[in-house]
């Protein structure tokens, strides 16, 4: 599904914010480290209802101002600071992420490559179970920075069975071709928790847009 810059998907979204809310040029922290990683450069969201799916971090100096994704989930938002905090991204992490640019075509491969390197980002990501439909849920067992490498044994809820996850199988609940946000909340999932108020906006958002495309 095609992303677009906010921007793109309604020019006065930023009219759409109430007071200072609008997260575009929030400073960029690290939540393990408390270093500051860079500064929010713009969002990239669904074409379709305008869900928020990236933040665009330009890692300033230190980096040559290289830019990156940062999946809307692992982020935390402190207005209070005009902050956003990365959840379990270093400093150090941020670099090594694929480089975003203007140019850049943002296919299924290049996003790939985005989740990819949260996924293997931190000790404090999860490994990935699955509910009886199949679908990866929210799990509760630490692994760590190689687990998708390894065999993970897990409990799946609803069952009283134990599941072996080798590297295909893991692997195989990320398929290209079939893929969806939904299924993946430790990336892309908003939460009144770590992002107050951004689902009411989301809903002004869309709901502007479609008065706009009906006039």
């Amino acid at each position: 599904m095609a992303l677009l810059k906010i921007e793109d998907f309604h020019a006065d979204y930023d009219k759409i914010f109430h007071g200072n809310t609008n997260i575009v040029n929030f400073s960029v922290y690290s939540d393990i480290t408390n270093e500051k990683i860079g500064a929010i450069e713009d969002i990239l969201v669904d074409e379709i209802d305008g869900s928020f799916r990236y933040l665009i971090v330009d890692l300033g100096f230190w980096i040559f101002g290289k830019q990156v994704l940062l999946p809307i989930g692992r982020s935390r938002i402190d207005y209070s600071q005009q902050r956003i905090y990365t959840k379990g991204l270093t400093k150090e992490q941020a670099e090594n992420l694929p480089e975003f640019t203007e140019e850049l075509q943002i296919d299924d491969d290049y996003e790939e490559r985005v989740r990819t390197g949260y996924r293997n980002s931190t000790s404090f990501d999860p490994i990935y179970s699955v509910d009886p439909l199949g679908n990866p849920i929210a799990p509760t067992v630490p692994y760590g920075p190689m687990a998708l490498n390894e065999v993970a044994t897990l409990s799946v809820p609803h069952t009283d069975k134990r599941t072996i996850y080798t590297p295909e199988s893991a692997n195989s609940l990320f398929e290209r071709n079939t893929y969806r946000y939904e299924n993946e909340p430790l990336l892309y999932e908003i939460n009144e928790k770590d992002h107050p108020s951004l689902k009411s906006y989301l809903e002004r958002l869309a709901e502007s847009r479609n008065r706009q495309k009906k006039h």
